[in-house]
């Protein structure tokens, strides 16, 4: 059962994919915007889809998120998202990621309760 106020904690080894370089985001060999937002997606994303019935999940409707420190490959970093507001179907999540006690990004994210088939039958026609 979704509830606001859960959490979810996961934690990554930076690695050489997920540079700006690597990615093409930048010119420097460390952790990219693009990847630290899609490990910030997938913290939310992880955190509601157990708690869902199935043939529903949630997509990424909104991201409002700024990275406040860089990190170089082999860095272990962790991502706390937390579900602030549950309206209807859309959900609100905080997100900040650390590396140790140092916040290297934070911000908001929104998803949206989705039926899987419902939403892809929609994308075909």
């Amino acid at each position: 059962m979704l509830k606001e106020g859960m959490s979810l904690t996961l934690e990554k080894i930076v690695n050489e994919n997920e540079t700006a370089a690597k990615i093409a985001s930048g010119a420097l060999n460390v952790f990219a915007t693009p990847i630290l937002i899609a490990f910030m997606e997938n913290a939310s994303f992880e955190l509601v889809q157990k708690e869902l019935p199935a043939g529903e999940t949630t997509v990424g409707i909104s991201v409002d998120i700024k990275h406040l420190k860089a990190n170089l490959v082999g860095d272990k970093i962790k991502c706390v998202s937390v579900l602030e507001k549950i309206d209807g179907k859309k959900l609100d999540f905080s997100v900040k990621v650390y590396h140790g006690d140092t916040l290297v990004g934070e911000g908001k994210h929104g998803r949206f309760i989705v039926n899987e088939e419902k939403f892809l039958s929609k994308l075909k026609g």
